[in-house]
């Protein structure tokens, strides 16, 4: 289970930290890191489904149903860039509505003090 959860949460921790760290530096590069996440994330989709091969037959390595000779650890890792993916857009849409809350309040001020 533990090996379950590496493979799933990496990246998508990786893009939340780095978003939240983003917010001390200035607009581009909180689209900087959450481009890239996206990027990532539909890299690792990509690249998962290019190298991977045909199936073996049940049987051919000793294994008794198809499922037992499946490693499932390139579908883990495609997987944890879908949620990657996910991620970044949620946290998107949180930017967007956060960066439009940040203008109006400093449109007030300026209204306000001018």
């Amino acid at each position: 289970m533990d090996v379950i959860l590496l493979y799933l949460l990496t990246l998508p921790t990786a893009i939340v930290v780095g978003w939240l760290l983003s917010w001390w530096g200035s607009r581009r590069v909180r689209r900087i890191v959450l481009g890239a996440g996206a990027v990532v994330c539909v890299l690792c989709v990509v690249v998962i489904f290019q190298s991977t091969g045909p199936p073996s037959p049940p049987r051919a390595d000793g294994c008794s149903s198809a499922l037992a000779c499946t490693d499932l650890r390139p579908g883990l890792v495609a997987l944890g860039g879908v949620i990657g993916l996910v991620c970044c857009f949620v946290l998107l849409l949180l930017t967007i509505g956060v960066e439009a809350g940040l203008a109006r309040a400093r449109r007030r001020r300026r209204a306000v003090s001018g």
